[in-house]
């Protein structure tokens, strides 16, 4: 396996969403106008907030908001990213494989795609939550929790393209990553399921919610999160090295 080879299988992976306006607005503009919609419309009230660790603080209603979104938006649409991804590329990917590419080669340059695109929804979630009133105390460890949202649904992504139909996958990804990270972890919930530690959206908004408004950053989420991606990531690759395999 070739850094050359991957190099090149990634930029044939860029120029594809380059192709794609429909996805690149999806990637900039849909992030922007979730986060600010929410800033806009939300009355800024305090509300009583429970954060990691059990102590409860009193918090703008925007805020809040402001910071369960921060990732959420990050997952969803690096999600639904990850789903065309595995589409839009197949074309792509079939001429590697006849072209004399491992399929290992061809798995470790659409992962890297991934981990892309999660990085530019990140940048600009996170660049529109500083025109929001919400100022995070930690913004690395913000930073961190929509990165990690954004890794763990563009791999789920991948995954639900090789599942599901591409209508089917939409609504997996934009209904699952809704339903996780906006109602299940929703830190305003005064009793949470207890489904939803067991959930891939735990550890992105615990850490979001921690990074805004304690002090003391707690680096379990963390750690949880990145075991998702590291399990999801194995899964991804078996997936993505059958179906070059079949090509």
């Amino acid at each position: 396996m070739t850094a050359g080879r991957i190099r090149t299988a990634l930029g044939m992976g860029l120029r594809t969403y380059r192709r794609m306006p429909v996805l690149l607005a999806l990637l900039v503009v849909l992030p922007a106008y979730l986060l600010g919609v929410f800033a806009a419309v939300l009355p800024n009230t305090r509300v009583p907030l429970r954060v990691p660790g059990g102590d409860v603080v009193s918090a703008g209603m925007v805020e809040v908001y402001v910071a369960l979104l921060t990732p959420t938006v990050a997952a969803l649409v690096a999600g639904v990213a990850g789903l065309f991804l595995l589409r839009s590329t197949a074309d792509a990917d079939a001429r590697l494989v006849i072209a004399g590419y491992r399929a290992r080669e061809v798995v470790v340059a659409r992962l890297g795609l991934v981990a892309v695109v999660a990085v530019v929804v990140t940048t600009v979630a996170l660049a529109t939550t500083t025109l929001t009133p919400f100022a995070p105390v930690d913004p690395a460890g913000l930073a961190a929790a929509t990165l990690l949202g954004g890794l763990v649904y563009g791999l789920l992504g991948t995954l639900a393209g090789l599942l599901l139909d591409r209508l089917g996958g939409v609504y997996a990804v934009l209904f699952g990553s809704m339903l996780d990270m906006f109602l299940f972890q929703n830190p305003l919930v005064a009793d949470p399921s207890p489904l939803a530690p067991w959930l891939p959206g735990h550890a992105p908004v615990r850490l979001a919610v921690d990074a805004g408004f304690s002090s003391g950053l707690d680096p379990g989420p963390l750690l949880v999160g990145l075991a998702y991606v590291a399990v999801l990531g194995a899964l991804a690759q078996v997936a993505f090295a059958r179906l070059a395999r079949r090509i």
